[in-house]
């Protein structure tokens, strides 16, 4: 079966001498491993290395059989132009971040079209504004949704977080909470949109807590979580 759809690029490692596997978010299918063959090597071939950056937002033309894992990529095109997502060293490094989130949270093959737009504005938006310090968490928070784990807000005026139970409370047991001025900063970004996060002024130490503790709420409800690898890279260019 051939399918053409539109995909986002997650992952891609050189495969042998010329070939390329990417793993590629498609609108229609969920996350699709790919196999381009002589990506590397010839001049003329349609698809360029280029194309496969993490988060290049793509046209495909792919043949799906359906007893192989590894699909085949026939073509494909790039929808967007980016003017600084891969030329920006700090948005560079989010990108890596991030693909590294979804590479453990998106499940092989599983389609959803709301999630699948999400990505592709979130990438959109964080190629054409500037004021990005508290974006990966707010996407961060923002992904929970599609997730099915995303924090209880019924009691936000209460002062305490509870990481592990996922809601508001006065008091928690747990050992793991957000309060202070990271409960303030937390609560706007759970109330906000991308176009507001310059509203949020929180000093850079602090970003770096909030975004820990974001991450340690992932390893309390994504199973199998684990900090990205790039997450020191990431802290060590907003520091």
């Amino acid at each position: 079966m051939q399918i053409k759809t539109e995909g986002i690029v997650i992952h891609s490692i050189r495969y042998g001498e010329a070939d390329v596997i990417a793993k590629i978010y498609t609108k229609e299918k969920g996350l699709i491993s790919y196999l381009i063959r002589g990506v590397l090597k010839s001049k003329k071939r349609k698809i360029k290395p280029a194309f496969l950056l993490p988060f290049s937002i793509l046209t495909i033309d792919a043949s799906h059989k359906s007893k192989t894992t590894l699909k085949r990529l026939i073509d494909a095109s790039p929808i967007e132009a980016y003017t600084t997502l891969h030329q920006s060293i700090v948005k560079n490094s989010m990108v890596t971040f991030l693909t590294e989130i979804l590479l453990q949270v998106l499940a092989d093959e599983a389609p959803d079209e709301q999630l699948y737009e999400f990505v592709a504005y979130s990438i959109l938006w964080l190629d054409a504004n500037e004021e990005i310090t508290l974006f990966h968490v707010h996407f961060l928070l923002r992904l929970t949704t599609f997730l099915g784990c995303s924090p209880d807000s019924t009691n936000i005026h209460l002062t305490k977080f509870d990481l592990k139970e996922g809601n508001f409370t006065f008091n928690t047991k747990s050992g793991y909470f957000i309060e202070g001025t990271l409960l303030v900063a937390f609560k706007m970004l759970l109330g906000t949109n991308f176009d507001n996060l310059k509203e949020i002024s929180l000093p850079k130490e602090e970003r770096k807590q909030l975004l820990n503790k974001v991450l340690l709420y992932y390893s309390f409800h994504v199973p199998g979580f684990k900090n990205p690898k790039s997450l020191l890279v990431l802290e060590t260019l907003f520091s």
